[in-house]
């Protein structure tokens, strides 16, 4: 009787076991459209834009960006193709540095400074110890050569004076996260979460 008893039970779970075998087994995925390259360490600096060029250009009208800034947005999309670094993120920020184009803090807009960027080992806080560069382009490429030092990229072209001063800092070639630019690029304690914010708003145009 036991024999039977034992039989009946291993052949319940054998069956149960090829049950679970065969069943298929579905993959958890996002809904197409809320996909997003963000993970639990932050937004990842390197990667295509999350946002068309168009997009951009879209979001920057809407707050109030000047010509001059609307105009410089081929330039964010032609090196963040080129070197491999999410041109979305890049624009956002010059907009924060900037305030779209409006300038008034670090620089004026005959600069071509869009990034807030000092002169070679000045610390201050003045226009005067800002860089400034020939034209709209150069600026741009000074803003990506200048996050280059920041993620370990190769520079476009010859690197203005303060890539260098960032090179020496014992965090150069190491920062992967936008939110990483904090307390690095900026003092502001919500920079780097803040441009994060501005990509993301960016993508609903």
């Amino acid at each position: 009787m036991m024999k039977k008893i034992f039989a009946m039970l291993l052949a319940v779970s054998i069956l149960a076991l090829d049950t679970i075998a065969c069943a298929p087994v579905y993959e958890i995925c996002p809904r197409p459209g809320t996909e997003t390259s963000e993970s639990p360490l932050g937004t990842p600096i390197r990667g295509a834009s999350e946002s068309t060029m168009d997009a951009a250009v879209m979001w920057a009208r809407s707050n109030g960006a000047t010509e001059q800034f609307i105009d410089i947005a081929k330039y964010y999309w032609q090196y963040g193709e080129e070197l491999g670094i999410r041109a979305d993120l890049m624009y956002a920020q010059a907009a924060r540095e900037t305030g779209f184009g409006r300038f008034g803090r670090h620089a004026t807009a005959d600069m071509n400074n869009f990034a807030g960027i000092k002169k070679y080992d000045i610390n201050d806080s003045t226009i005067d110890a800002h860089e400034s560069f020939p034209t709209a382009q150069d600026g741009v490429r000074a803003h990506f050569n200048h996050m280059c030092a920041y993620i370990g990229a190769e520079p476009v072209g010859e690197p203005h004076g303060r890539y260098y001063t960032i090179m020496r800092m014992p965090w150069a070639g190491t920062i992967n996260y936008i939110e990483e630019l904090t307390g690095k690029w900026s003092v502001d304690p919500e920079y780097g979460a803040r441009i994060a914010e501005m990509a993301q708003e960016m993508k609903k145009y």
